[in-house]
């Protein structure tokens, strides 16, 4: 687990100097049509030019229509409610949200993958995040909620960058994804703990200022969809 330190200063301002903000191309307001159709665009380019686990996600989305009616269904939804807002700012904003959100739902199944937890321990952590349900549905549930809340992020982020001129989507998502990631594999390797691991003590005081951190971060980036110039710039070298 990477150690956290909680930045001093207001975040934003941290960030903001960062990635040094700057004024980019404004957007229009985007309907519901031009995100599932760059969506779905941004799906099939990952299919057959993507990497790693993001090619994989998008190709079983595509390659299986009842994974795709799902994604679509669901995925529509998400969009409709960012189509309803009235101003692009609003509409920036609430992709963010959107996109955060995501990240946080396909967390779980990233854990049990890349940690390859099998046997006694998946089932202990399948039963703690779903305890009103039997083991199996529950992990084929679960598999299904990450293909489609996978899916749906790499277009969210997309669809910021390209339709929302926003390299806020980029760096700065990647990076809050980051910190949520090692947060929610402390959590749960904290699950997975008895009280008699010699490490329980100590990642159990870590998990605090991590959580802490995490909503400072999410608070900061949405703060800076309603900045003026509203777009990230890669810092000079």
């Amino acid at each position: 687990m990477m150690a956290f330190e909680a930045p001093r200063g207001d975040l934003a301002t941290t960030l903001i100097r960062r990635y040094s903000l700057g004024g980019g191309a404004e957007f229009r307001r985007v309907s519901h049509d031009a995100l599932m159709e760059e969506s779905e665009r941004c799906l099939s380019w990952t299919a057959h030019g993507g990497t790693g686990d993001d090619e994989l996600v998008a190709s079983r989305i595509l390659d299986n229509a009842r994974d795709f009616q799902a994604w679509e269904a669901e995925h529509s939804s998400l969009m409709r409610r960012i189509a309803a807002e009235k101003l692009p700012a609003a509409q920036k904003s609430t992709l963010l949200s959107t996109a955060l959100a995501l990240i946080h739902r396909k967390a779980l199944f990233e854990y049990l993958r890349d940690r390859e937890v099998r046997g006694p321990a998946r089932q202990k952590l399948i039963a703690f995040f779903f305890a009103d349900r039997d083991y199996m549905p529950a992990m084929i549930s679960e598999h299904g909620r990450y293909l489609r809340s996978a899916a749906s992020f790499l277009c969210s982020s997309h669809v910021g960058k390209r339709l929302m001129f926003d390299t806020l989507f980029d760096e700065p998502l990647t990076e809050y994804e980051e910190l949520y990631e090692d947060y929610f594999r402390g959590y749960c390797d904290f699950v997975l703990m008895s009280p008699g691991d010699p490490t329980y003590d100590t990642t159990s005081a870590l998990l605090a200022p991590m959580k802490e951190q995490i909503r400072d971060w999410r608070n900061a980036l949405l703060a800076l969809t309603h900045s003026q110039s509203g777009t990230w710039r890669r810092p000079s070298l």
